[in-house]
């Protein structure tokens, strides 16, 4: 069952992107998928996504800036970096506003983790929307090769 929540996945590698899109619909999320900044911002205003997955290198716009105008934009969306970058570039991706990042490659469970994290209510507070539990680790455990 999908929950009706959409995750929204920038990212311009479709290999990539049809990891992440095939694990959020195995662990029950709907997911838009875009490859570029500009389709970006405008799925953004038109789906109004829970969370984004997020490559800092996409063209049209920078991934630094997007993260910029999601976070002007929807403050309380999370935004998930999902790059090649090295880590090195923590901070100047924490100063942008990001609320996670992982880099590639990844595992897939991994990223469902901290997806599902970032979806979950903080510990004492009122259950408002359901978050569906997170799955068993998928026995099919593809790697997102660096993209």
């Amino acid at each position: 069952m999908l929950n009706d929540r959409r995750i929204l996945v920038v990212e311009d590698d479709p290999h990539v992107a049809e990891i992440i899109q095939w694990n959020l619909y195995a662990a029950g999320y709907a997911a838009t998928v875009v490859a570029d900044g500009m389709a970006a911002l405008q799925a953004f205003d038109e789906i109004h996504p829970c969370l984004v997955t997020l490559d800092l290198n996409v063209p049209a716009v920078s991934g630094f800036r997007l993260v910029e105008l999601f976070k002007r934009h929807a403050p309380e969306v999370p935004v998930l970096i999902v790059t090649a970058l090295s880590f090195e570039e923590a901070e100047e991706i924490a100063r942008a506003g990001a609320d996670d990042f992982m880099t590639k490659p990844f595992e897939p469970y991994d990223l469902l983790q901290k997806v599902h994290y970032h979806l979950s209510p903080p510990r004492g507070a009122a259950q408002l929307v359901a978050t569906p539990p997170l799955p068993a680790r998928p026995r099919r455990a593809a790697t997102a090769d660096m993209a």
